[in-house]
């Protein structure tokens, strides 16, 4: 985030941050002992920030019980990182070892049902049926998500249409949820249901872009993990793609033999990311995650003006300007 936005919501983030930290030390067991870890790594809180400001963007006031409501979607991102891990066989998360490498992967995977349920808990505290179900519908998209992805590795002719498609059920649905569980908990009108419902899809759009775009060109001090991963792990993401599709000749075979490696080296990922570049693959995507943050922004036009939709509007924005 900006340094303003970070300073003004800084608060709000620290209370999300002590009241996870309480819910999770109320289990002394090994499974809130993997999930303590996995929390003690860090996080923007992006997710419960969003709830907070669209429940606050709506004329509801951000009191204890909303800010232990928001942590629903942050426990549930947790659990996607810990699954996410163990499948993609991560070393790192966040600058430290990934929790499976710690706890081993049967604990970690019992961690984050461990913190699914915790999730689900959390979103029935109001005893509404309709955040039940968006919930419910988050945790099936996210799994299908991860399973496309895993159909699509190494797949170095992957449409940008095919991508899209994968991050939206990856990333998206998830704060897709977060903004419309706000707006449907508010007794929201159905305009006003379905902005914010957009507003978490673009942003989310866009705030995965951005992290495919890192990968290409952020330091591993910045990015919590080695830069190239995604080529690594046989990912295709925008930045390729858009490169792929600028590329002729030689160049375009190379980075389709690159993009095809089961295991590239060092020297492999180093070159792959200069011909990304050279082909101005990282421009393109980054135009694309603006554009997508620009609809997030636009989304919200129908919002009464508050401090909390410019809030919103500036975490939108904030997605493609940050570098990790």
């Amino acid at each position: 985030m900006s340094e303003d936005l970070l300073t003004s919501l800084s608060p709000l983030t620290e209370k999300i941050n002590e009241t996870m930290k309480e819910i999770l030390t109320e289990d002394s067991s090994i499974l809130g002992e993997v999930s303590l870890y996995n929390f003690m790594g860090g996080g923007k809180r992006l997710r419960p920030l969003i709830f907070c400001l669209c429940h606050n963007a709506l004329g509801g006031e951000i009191d204890e019980e909303i800010i232990r409501l928001s942590t629903t979607f942050e426990f549930l991102h947790m659990a996607s990182l810990l699954h996410d891990d163990i499948v993609d066989q991560a070393d790192t998360r966040r600058g430290r070892p990934a929790a499976h490498h710690i706890f081993g992967i049967p604990e970690t995977i019992m961690a984050a049902d461990y913190l699914l349920a915790k999730a689900s808990n959390l979103a029935l505290t109001k005893r509404d049926l309709n955040v039940a179900e968006i919930m419910a519908e988050v945790i099936k998209c996210l799994s299908l998500g991860e399973l496309w992805e895993l159909k699509a590795k190494n797949k170095v002719d992957l449409e940008k249409s095919e991508y899209i498609e994968i991050i939206l059920y990856k990333t998206a649905t998830l704060i897709e949820g977060v903004s419309w569980s706000a707006a449907v908990l508010n007794g929201a009108p159905n305009d006003r249901v379905t902005s914010l419902k957009y507003y978490g899809r673009w942003t989310g759009l866009a705030f995965q872009v951005m992290d495919d775009i890192l990968d290409y060109k952020s330091s591993p001090d910045q990015l919590g993990k080695p830069v190239g991963q995604d080529l690594e792990e046989g990912r295709i993401t925008l930045p390729f793609i858009l490169a792929r599709n600028q590329l002729k000749g030689k160049d375009l075979e190379r980075l389709l033999a690159l993009g095809a490696l089961v295991a590239p080296t060092a020297q492999d990922k180093a070159e792959a990311v200069n011909l990304v570049e050279k082909a101005g693959g990282i421009e393109l995507a980054h135009q694309q995650a603006q554009a997508l943050a620009d609809l997030a922004v636009s989304s919200l036009s129908n919002m009464p003006e508050s401090s909390a939709r410019e809030d919103l509007e500036k975490l939108a924005q904030y997605t493609v300007v940050r570098n990790r």
